[in-house]
């Protein structure tokens, strides 16, 4: 994977021919999961999103982000045992926004190694933890507006269908993302 988008990025820019932009920003928001006896016991969840970016060539952009806050928790079963669930990620992506003056609309498509871990507290199921890595591709979209030349408030909407099979069944932790932030930008 890393392979590929070196690749991309030595085929859009040739050495120092053009100039670019680094971002740096970050998005909070919600996460859906979409498997519904997921989300009755644990519910839709936070998600935000730290993410670095470099826009290499009018408009493309590619750039590395870490998915976190989803850690949710509750209790099941007959006797109540705490459990938890928690999904995080690291995602690679690229992408192309179109500048129109303040606004730049953008759409982008990624790849990303998640972990999953459920943890219950009960003498009963010790003996099958669920702790596991899956990757996903995710397709998301987005709105950045920019009040000052440098500075830019966001906001995305991102999908990943993350279909995990920990033992015999299939569960989809995939979903929604949609989220609002802020970056700087800075002009090279």
């Amino acid at each position: 994977m890393k392979k590929i988008f070196l690749g991309i990025f030595l085929l859009v820019l040739p050495a120092g021919q053009y100039a670019f932009d680094l971002e740096v920003g970050i998005t909070f928001g919600g996460r859906t999961v979409k498997d519904s006896e997921i989300k009755r016991v644990y519910g839709n969840g936070t998600v935000f999103f730290p993410y670095l970016a470099l826009n290499v060539f009018e408009g493309l952009f590619i750039g590395a982000g870490y998915e976190g806050g989803y850690s949710r928790e509750t209790k099941i079963g007959l006797y109540n045992e705490p459990t938890t669930l928690e999904v995080t990620g690291i995602e690679f992506f690229v992408g192309y926004e179109y500048k129109i003056k303040i606004i730049s609309p953008y759409l982008k498509i990624g790849y990303g190694s998640y972990t999953y871990k459920q943890t219950i507290e009960s003498r009963y199921v010790w003996a099958f933890p669920v702790d596991a890595k899956k990757s996903a591709i995710s397709i998301g979209g987005g709105l950045k507006f920019f009040p000052f030349k440098y500075i830019f408030l966001a906001a995305e909407a991102r999908y990943v269908p993350l279909k995990v099979k920990p033992y015999d069944k299939e569960v989809d932790l995939g979903g929604l993302r949609y989220s609002g932030g802020a970056g700087f930008r800075f002009i090279f």
